[in-house]
Protein backbone atom coordinates (compact mmCIF):
# COMPACT_ATOMS: atom_id res chain seq x y z
CA UNK A 1 0.00 0.00 0.00
CA UNK A 2 1.62 3.76 -1.27
CA UNK A 3 1.58 6.59 1.35
CA UNK A 4 -1.17 8.42 -0.59
CA UNK A 5 -3.26 5.02 -0.14
CA UNK A 6 -2.60 4.93 3.35
CA UNK A 7 -3.82 8.78 3.43
CA UNK A 8 -6.86 7.53 1.83
CA UNK A 9 -8.05 4.72 4.01
CA UNK A 10 -6.57 6.49 6.97
CA UNK A 11 -8.81 9.35 6.19
CA UNK A 12 -12.57 6.98 6.01
CA UNK A 13 -10.81 5.09 9.10
CA UNK A 14 -10.86 8.90 10.50
CA UNK A 15 -14.31 8.90 9.66
CA UNK A 16 -15.39 5.65 11.34
CA UNK A 17 -13.65 6.63 14.14
CA UNK A 18 -16.30 9.90 14.19
CA UNK A 19 -19.45 7.52 13.51
CA UNK A 20 -17.68 6.15 16.52
CA UNK A 21 -19.18 2.24 15.38
CA UNK A 22 -16.22 0.45 14.29
CA UNK A 23 -16.56 -2.22 16.82
CA UNK A 24 -20.31 -2.77 16.07
CA UNK A 25 -20.08 -3.17 12.23
CA UNK A 26 -16.66 -4.81 12.76
CA UNK A 27 -15.24 -6.39 9.64
CA UNK A 28 -17.91 -8.27 7.30
CA UNK A 29 -17.08 -10.99 4.54
CA UNK A 30 -19.06 -12.55 1.80
CA UNK A 31 -19.21 -10.42 -0.79
CA UNK A 32 -20.87 -12.21 -2.91
CA UNK A 33 -23.87 -12.57 -1.12
CA UNK A 34 -23.90 -8.48 -0.08
CA UNK A 35 -24.33 -7.80 -4.18
CA UNK A 36 -27.42 -10.78 -4.05
CA UNK A 37 -28.86 -8.58 -1.35
CA UNK A 38 -27.66 -5.03 -2.29
CA UNK A 39 -30.79 -3.98 -4.94
CA UNK A 40 -32.95 -4.22 -1.72
CA UNK A 41 -33.94 -0.39 -0.80
CA UNK A 42 -33.04 -0.04 2.40
CA UNK A 43 -35.45 1.91 4.71
CA UNK A 44 -33.61 3.00 7.60
CA UNK A 45 -35.07 4.50 11.14
CA UNK A 46 -36.63 7.86 10.81
CA UNK A 47 -39.08 9.90 13.41
CA UNK A 48 -39.84 13.22 14.29
CA UNK A 49 -39.69 14.79 18.21
CA UNK A 50 -41.96 17.34 18.88
CA UNK A 51 -42.97 19.31 21.45
CA UNK A 52 -44.95 22.59 22.53
CA UNK A 53 -45.14 23.09 19.06
CA UNK A 54 -41.66 22.88 18.66
CA UNK A 55 -40.13 19.64 16.30
CA UNK A 56 -37.00 17.98 14.82
CA UNK A 57 -36.46 15.16 12.48
CA UNK A 58 -34.31 12.24 13.32
CA UNK A 59 -32.69 10.15 11.04
CA UNK A 60 -31.07 6.70 12.44
CA UNK A 61 -27.96 6.58 10.06
CA UNK A 62 -26.13 2.92 9.31
CA UNK A 63 -22.05 3.70 8.76
CA UNK A 64 -21.26 1.65 5.96
CA UNK A 65 -23.32 0.87 2.41
CA UNK A 66 -23.45 -1.60 0.19
CA UNK A 67 -24.18 -0.01 -2.61
CA UNK A 68 -24.16 3.78 -3.34
CA UNK A 69 -27.36 5.61 -3.05
CA UNK A 70 -29.52 7.33 -5.50
CA UNK A 71 -28.76 10.61 -6.94
CA UNK A 72 -30.54 12.95 -4.54
CA UNK A 73 -34.52 13.96 -4.43
CA UNK A 74 -35.14 16.94 -3.52
CA UNK A 75 -38.57 17.02 -3.58
CA UNK A 76 -39.31 13.40 -1.21
CA UNK A 77 -39.00 12.71 1.99
CA UNK A 78 -37.53 15.66 3.32
CA UNK A 79 -38.17 18.51 1.20
CA UNK A 80 -38.63 20.67 3.80
CA UNK A 81 -35.58 20.39 6.08
CA UNK A 82 -33.42 23.51 6.08
CA UNK A 83 -30.57 21.93 7.84
CA UNK A 84 -29.13 18.67 8.20
CA UNK A 85 -27.20 18.07 11.13
CA UNK A 86 -24.72 15.47 11.23
CA UNK A 87 -21.97 14.19 14.25
CA UNK A 88 -19.33 15.61 12.69
CA UNK A 89 -18.58 16.81 9.32
CA UNK A 90 -16.09 14.19 7.88
CA UNK A 91 -16.36 15.03 4.22
CA UNK A 92 -14.04 17.71 3.96
CA UNK A 93 -11.01 15.02 3.41
CA UNK A 94 -8.00 17.53 3.75
CA UNK A 95 -9.07 18.83 7.04
CA UNK A 96 -9.91 15.49 7.92
CA UNK A 97 -6.13 14.37 7.15
CA UNK A 98 -4.97 17.35 8.71
CA UNK A 99 -6.71 16.12 12.21
CA UNK A 100 -5.43 12.67 11.77
CA UNK A 101 -1.59 14.12 11.46
CA UNK A 102 -2.15 15.68 14.65
CA UNK A 103 -4.18 13.67 16.71
CA UNK A 104 -4.36 9.63 15.14
CA UNK A 105 -0.33 9.95 14.15
CA UNK A 106 2.76 9.36 16.72
CA UNK A 107 4.85 12.42 16.15
CA UNK A 108 8.14 12.08 13.82
CA UNK A 109 10.31 11.52 16.84
CA UNK A 110 8.80 9.31 18.79
CA UNK A 111 8.86 5.31 18.74
CA UNK A 112 6.30 3.80 16.16
CA UNK A 113 3.83 1.25 17.32
CA UNK A 114 5.65 -1.30 16.13
CA UNK A 115 7.92 -1.01 19.31
CA UNK A 116 5.45 -0.66 21.44
CA UNK A 117 2.90 -3.65 20.67
CA UNK A 118 3.40 -6.92 22.97
CA UNK A 119 5.03 -9.54 20.17
CA UNK A 120 1.80 -11.98 20.36
CA UNK A 121 -0.20 -8.66 18.81
CA UNK A 122 2.21 -6.98 16.53
CA UNK A 123 2.23 -10.49 14.83
CA UNK A 124 -1.18 -10.89 14.60
CA UNK A 125 -1.44 -7.81 13.15
CA UNK A 126 1.37 -8.10 10.77
CA UNK A 127 -0.27 -10.94 9.26
CA UNK A 128 -3.65 -8.40 9.16
CA UNK A 129 -1.75 -5.90 6.52
CA UNK A 130 -0.02 -8.69 4.78
CA UNK A 131 -2.80 -10.37 3.98
CA UNK A 132 -4.40 -7.08 2.68
CA UNK A 133 -1.02 -5.67 1.25
CA UNK A 134 -0.78 -3.18 3.32
CA UNK A 135 3.59 -2.78 3.69
CA UNK A 136 3.50 1.25 4.54
CA UNK A 137 5.47 2.36 7.62
CA UNK A 138 2.71 5.19 7.87
CA UNK A 139 0.82 2.49 9.15
CA UNK A 140 3.19 1.90 12.14
CA UNK A 141 3.31 5.83 12.77
CA UNK A 142 -0.78 5.40 13.66
CA UNK A 143 -1.78 5.45 17.25
CA UNK A 144 -3.38 1.30 18.02
CA UNK A 145 -7.15 2.69 17.99
CA UNK A 146 -6.60 4.27 14.66
CA UNK A 147 -4.69 1.19 13.13
CA UNK A 148 -8.09 -0.45 14.74
CA UNK A 149 -10.28 1.58 12.67
CA UNK A 150 -8.33 1.44 9.72
CA UNK A 151 -8.05 -2.19 9.83
CA UNK A 152 -11.57 -2.27 10.24
CA UNK A 153 -12.37 0.17 6.75
CA UNK A 154 -9.61 -2.39 5.08
CA UNK A 155 -11.50 -5.91 5.60
CA UNK A 156 -15.34 -4.03 5.39
CA UNK A 157 -14.31 -2.41 1.89
CA UNK A 158 -12.87 -5.65 0.75
CA UNK A 159 -15.86 -7.54 1.40
CA UNK A 160 -18.26 -4.75 0.40
CA UNK A 161 -19.08 -3.08 2.99
CA UNK A 162 -17.60 0.45 2.21
CA UNK A 163 -17.83 3.73 4.74
CA UNK A 164 -18.05 5.79 1.43
CA UNK A 165 -21.45 4.21 1.17
CA UNK A 166 -22.63 5.40 4.36
CA UNK A 167 -26.34 6.72 5.21
CA UNK A 168 -24.44 9.92 6.02
CA UNK A 169 -22.65 10.13 2.65
CA UNK A 170 -26.64 10.02 1.21
CA UNK A 171 -27.34 12.69 3.36
CA UNK A 172 -24.90 14.97 2.85
CA UNK A 173 -25.16 14.89 -1.05
CA UNK A 174 -28.88 15.18 -0.32
CA UNK A 175 -27.79 18.64 1.43
CA UNK A 176 -25.27 19.31 -0.74
CA UNK A 177 -27.55 19.05 -3.89
CA UNK A 178 -30.98 20.37 -2.35
CA UNK A 179 -29.11 23.62 -1.26
CA UNK A 180 -29.64 22.53 2.69
CA UNK A 181 -27.28 23.86 5.19
CA UNK A 182 -25.02 21.65 7.24
CA UNK A 183 -24.34 21.72 10.84
CA UNK A 184 -21.71 19.65 12.99
CA UNK A 185 -23.48 18.22 16.41
CA UNK A 186 -19.81 17.73 18.19
CA UNK A 187 -17.19 17.78 15.13
CA UNK A 188 -14.31 15.44 13.87
CA UNK A 189 -11.48 16.57 16.44
CA UNK A 190 -13.68 16.15 19.59
CA UNK A 191 -14.37 12.70 18.32
CA UNK A 192 -10.97 11.89 17.63
CA UNK A 193 -9.63 13.23 20.83
CA UNK A 194 -12.29 10.97 22.46
CA UNK A 195 -10.36 8.14 21.10
CA UNK A 196 -7.19 9.25 22.09
CA UNK A 197 -8.11 10.30 25.33
CA UNK A 198 -8.43 6.44 26.24
CA UNK A 199 -4.95 5.53 28.06
CA UNK A 200 -2.31 3.67 26.26
CA UNK A 201 -3.83 -0.34 27.88
CA UNK A 202 -6.98 0.95 26.42
CA UNK A 203 -5.88 1.59 23.02
CA UNK A 204 -4.33 -1.02 23.26
CA UNK A 205 -7.20 -3.74 23.95
CA UNK A 206 -9.38 -1.83 21.61
CA UNK A 207 -7.00 -2.75 18.63
CA UNK A 208 -6.60 -6.46 19.77
CA UNK A 209 -10.54 -6.03 19.81
CA UNK A 210 -10.43 -5.49 16.22
CA UNK A 211 -7.59 -7.94 15.56
CA UNK A 212 -9.92 -10.98 17.10
CA UNK A 213 -13.13 -9.56 15.32
CA UNK A 214 -11.01 -10.11 11.94
CA UNK A 215 -9.72 -13.13 13.00
CA UNK A 216 -12.23 -14.92 14.55
CA UNK A 217 -15.16 -13.88 11.87
CA UNK A 218 -17.48 -12.47 15.11
CA UNK A 219 -17.38 -8.85 13.42
CA UNK A 220 -19.03 -9.99 9.96
CA UNK A 221 -22.00 -11.92 12.01
CA UNK A 222 -22.11 -8.52 14.01
CA UNK A 223 -22.04 -6.30 10.47
CA UNK A 224 -24.62 -8.52 8.74
CA UNK A 225 -27.39 -8.43 12.02
CA UNK A 226 -26.71 -4.89 12.03
CA UNK A 227 -27.15 -3.81 8.41
CA UNK A 228 -30.18 -6.13 8.39
CA UNK A 229 -32.08 -5.21 11.51
CA UNK A 230 -31.85 -1.24 9.95
CA UNK A 231 -32.68 -2.06 6.58
CA UNK A 232 -36.29 -4.08 8.02
CA UNK A 233 -36.04 -1.32 10.90
CA UNK A 234 -36.07 -3.80 13.41
CA UNK A 235 -36.05 -1.88 16.74
CA UNK A 236 -36.33 -5.04 18.55
CA UNK A 237 -33.39 -6.85 17.36
CA UNK A 238 -30.82 -3.39 17.96
CA UNK A 239 -32.15 -3.58 22.04
CA UNK A 240 -30.67 -7.01 21.85
CA UNK A 241 -27.81 -6.19 20.48
CA UNK A 242 -27.48 -2.81 22.85
CA UNK A 243 -28.04 -5.24 25.47
CA UNK A 244 -25.08 -7.36 24.45
CA UNK A 245 -23.12 -4.92 24.55
CA UNK A 246 -23.77 -3.97 27.79
CA UNK A 247 -23.25 -7.28 29.00
CA UNK A 248 -19.64 -7.25 27.94
CA UNK A 249 -17.22 -7.10 30.43
CA UNK A 250 -13.79 -6.20 28.65
CA UNK A 251 -12.25 -3.14 28.62
CA UNK A 252 -12.59 -2.21 24.69
CA UNK A 253 -16.43 -2.92 25.11
CA UNK A 254 -17.00 -1.12 28.05
CA UNK A 255 -15.06 1.72 26.60
CA UNK A 256 -17.26 1.61 23.56
CA UNK A 257 -20.35 1.69 25.36
CA UNK A 258 -19.71 3.82 28.10
CA UNK A 259 -17.71 6.44 26.44
CA UNK A 260 -17.97 5.96 22.68
CA UNK A 261 -22.08 5.91 23.10
CA UNK A 262 -23.42 6.85 26.35
CA UNK A 263 -21.48 9.95 27.81
CA UNK A 264 -22.27 11.42 24.72
CA UNK A 265 -26.05 11.25 24.70
CA UNK A 266 -26.48 14.24 26.51
CA UNK A 267 -24.87 17.04 24.67
CA UNK A 268 -26.72 15.41 21.47
CA UNK A 269 -29.91 15.54 23.38
CA UNK A 270 -29.01 19.50 24.33
CA UNK A 271 -28.35 19.93 20.35
CA UNK A 272 -31.39 18.93 19.14
CA UNK A 273 -33.47 20.65 21.74
CA UNK A 274 -31.70 23.70 20.71
CA UNK A 275 -32.66 22.75 16.64
CA UNK A 276 -36.00 21.85 17.87
CA UNK A 277 -36.42 25.36 19.07
CA UNK A 278 -34.74 27.25 15.99
CA UNK A 279 -37.06 28.55 13.14
CA UNK A 280 -35.39 26.06 10.34
CA UNK A 281 -36.26 22.55 10.61
CA UNK A 282 -33.50 20.78 11.14
CA UNK A 283 -32.76 16.82 10.46
CA UNK A 284 -30.43 15.10 12.64
CA UNK A 285 -28.62 12.58 11.42
CA UNK A 286 -27.01 9.91 14.06
CA UNK A 287 -26.24 6.73 14.27
CA UNK A 288 -28.93 4.31 14.91
CA UNK A 289 -27.27 2.47 17.85
CA UNK A 290 -27.95 5.84 19.60
CA UNK A 291 -31.57 6.34 19.37
CA UNK A 292 -32.01 2.74 21.91
CA UNK A 293 -32.04 1.68 25.04
CA UNK A 294 -32.97 3.11 28.55
CA UNK A 295 -30.15 5.68 28.10
CA UNK A 296 -31.05 6.37 24.06
CA UNK A 297 -32.02 9.42 22.34
CA UNK A 298 -35.43 8.37 22.11
CA UNK A 299 -35.88 7.75 26.10
CA UNK A 300 -34.28 10.51 26.90
CA UNK A 301 -35.92 13.23 24.50
CA UNK A 302 -39.62 11.60 25.63
CA UNK A 303 -37.69 12.19 29.79
CA UNK A 304 -38.07 16.11 28.37
CA UNK A 305 -41.63 16.09 27.27
CA UNK A 306 -40.99 15.46 23.48
CA UNK A 307 -43.69 12.82 21.68
CA UNK A 308 -41.59 10.51 19.28
CA UNK A 309 -43.63 9.59 15.97
CA UNK A 310 -41.95 7.02 13.43
CA UNK A 311 -41.86 8.22 9.84
CA UNK A 312 -42.55 6.42 6.40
Amino acid sequence: MTSSAVRRVAVLAAAVAAFALAPCWAQPSGADAARKTAAAAPRGFAWEAAKDGRRVLLAGTIHVGRTAAPPADCNRRFAEVAVVAFEADVFDAQRVGQLVQKIAMYPPQEADLKSRLPAPLRQRVEALLARNGMDSPALWRMKPWMLANTLVVVEATRAGFNPAFATEAALYEFARTCGKAIAEIEGIEKQLALFDGASPELQLAYLEQAVRGIESGEGEREVRRLVAAWERRDAVDIERMLATMRASKGAAERFVVEQVIDARHPAMVDAIERYAASDRLHLVAVGSLHYFGPNGLLALLAARGYAIKPLD
